[in-house]
């Protein structure tokens, strides 16, 4: 057995005291690979996940906001590459059609920022479900956000709004960046 084994073996025996004896008891090596496998992803599932501004009072938020390469505030936002945030969220009431609007605020002016042609449409970017969508129904929504090398190294505040087929807010946030 390598020292791997010998220290997934270490790591997975436990012994009991019962009764002044020792008891010693061994787990299946399929166990141990499920055990060490969740010890190692599970932390980095939920490594990115970072906290978000409300846009408002009675504004529906997302459960979570996950930003690729973030850990802290403000999320560095790299000229020239995608920005990528995964949103997850609950639907409120049944949508058909799913918009997704970004704004960015710097300097005291915030500005619409027009998504390219083919990331207007947000159920297009959903995953693992598509539109239309059930009221109650928890959603994971993949924003791509274009940084052009020409924007300037500046702090900026993104929001970004998915709203329905009535305009209706379905989620929304707003986060701190830099573009450097």
């Amino acid at each position: 057995m390598d020292l791997s084994g010998q220290l997934i073996n270490t790591l997975f025996k436990a012994t009991t005291v019962l009764f002044n004896r020792s008891v010693s008891i061994e787990i299946p090596i399929t166990m141990k690979f499920v055990a060490l496998v969740v010890a190692v992803l599970l932390p980095i599932a939920f490594a990115d996940v970072i906290p978000v501004l409300k846009c408002g009072e009675n504004v529906p938020e997302p459960v979570a906001v996950n930003i690729e390469g973030c850990s802290q505030i403000p999320c560095e936002l790299g000229r020239g590459k995608d920005a990528v945030a995964l949103v997850d969220f609950t639907v409120g009431s049944p949508v058909t059609a799913l918009k997704p609007l970004v704004h960015a605020k710097a300097l005291g002016v915030t500005v619409p920022f027009v998504l390219p042609e083919d990331r207007q449409d947000a159920c297009q970017w959903l995953q693992g479900t598509r539109c239309p969508l059930s009221a109650q129904e928890d959603v994971r929504y993949e924003l791509r956000l274009p940084v052009q090398q020409a924007y300037p190294a500046i702090a900026v505040e993104v929001e970004l709004k998915l709203v329905d087929q009535d305009e209706q807010v379905v989620s929304c946030f707003k986060v701190q960046a830099k573009v450097v």
